[in-house]
């Protein structure tokens, strides 16, 4: 699944996960992509499974919700100024700081974890999370990414 420039938020200056996912999900939600819920459940969903990963430079976390709140599929990126903390996947206790969050809203099952593998592929790509980590500009981003799935083909 491709990322849309518009649902792109680069060098953002947030302080919590919160206002981050909430942030995104607003975007999505303005964008005709997901319900009036989905923010809601992103946070509640976030709070039970936390989906912060320690990926090396920078941690990222893939937060996202039930297919049911999806309307249109896409994917919201946004990369953070500072690290904001997030609850490691898998270990909740342990905190990891934040830099690129991939907000996920896709509205099938089988979609839903194919898109979380290859998102995981390309986070555990150490010059790719460095690179989207300092990227200033939508179309820098852009081009990180469309490198990546060029590199992969």
């Amino acid at each position: 699944m491709q990322i849309d420039k518009e649902l792109m938020m680069i060098d953002i200056d947030f302080q919590t996960k919160e206002e981050t996912l909430e942030s995104m999900g607003t975007r999505l939600y303005e964008l005709g992509y997901v319900t009036d819920d989905f923010i809601e459940n992103v946070l509640d969903r976030e709070e039970n499974f936390p989906t912060g990963l320690p990926t090396s430079p920078y941690a990222v976390a893939i937060p996202h919700t039930d297919t049911d709140k999806v309307i249109e599929p896409g994917i919201a990126l946004a990369t953070l100024k500072e690290p904001v903390p997030f609850s490691s996947m898998g270990n909740a206790e342990l905190e990891v700081g934040v830099k690129i969050v991939f907000m996920l809203a896709v509205d099938a099952p089988g979609e839903q974890v194919t898109t979380l593998q290859n998102l995981i592929e390309m986070v555990q790509d150490e010059r790719v999370v460095s690179n989207l980590a300092t990227v200033r500009s939508i179309d820098e981003c852009s081009k990180v990414l469309e490198d990546f799935k060029a590199q992969k083909n």
